[in-house]
């Protein structure tokens, strides 16, 4: 701490962070959103901020600023998966950040199944996004479908392919089941 900011806290009387620190470096996220919050009506404000942002603080709350959060990257992936990591509940912003990233993730391998003309994957793909599966997607769905009632039927199985976008490649290996 500065010797600037240090002199005006001890200067100045009924400080939140100086009366009750803890909040201030709770692990617990509410903890320092409260703190945070306490932070407002705090005279020390822009100064408490100048001195987390010139020493470059990594923990706790500063100037009504969560320096844990903001390094943690919260509204991000990265931190949602922080949350995960350490047992945290997850904050609203990490959550839609992460519930984006998915259907991101899913509308590219939708994308890669429709250059490949429809396929299965790209059917539960729709389905997942909520939305009914398009033509190709449907024909791909029902041939696999067909294809696993006639092997059922005629009690054959087939190894499972190496190749999930596109199923097999080559000659597939049909193995009669034991009488």
């Amino acid at each position: 701490m500065t010797a600037a900011l240090h002199d005006l806290m001890t200067r100045t009387e009924g400080l939140s962070c100086r009366t009750d620190p803890e909040p201030f470096f709770s692990p617990n996220a509410t903890d320092r959103q409260y703190a945070a919050r306490q932070c407002h009506a705090c005279p020390l404000l822009l100064a408490c901020q100048h001195h987390a942002l010139a020493t470059g603080e990594q923990h706790g709350v500063w100037g009504g600023v969560d320096f844990e959060a903001r390094a943690m990257g919260c509204g991000t992936e990265r931190g949602y998966q922080i949350h995960i990591r350490r047992k945290e509940s997850i904050c609203p912003r990490c959550q839609s950040a992460h519930d984006e990233a998915v259907e991101a993730n899913r509308r590219q391998l939708l994308a890669e199944a429709h250059r490949a003309g429809g396929t299965t994957r790209g059917y539960w793909m729709h389905r997942r996004l909520g939305e009914e599966a398009c033509v190709k997607c449907k024909r791909a769905q029902a041939r696999k479908s067909k294809e696993r009632r006639e092997r059922a039927h005629a009690g054959v199985v087939v190894l499972p392919s190496s190749d999930p976008l596109n199923g097999p490649q080559g000659p597939v290996q049909r193995l009669p089941l034991a009488a």
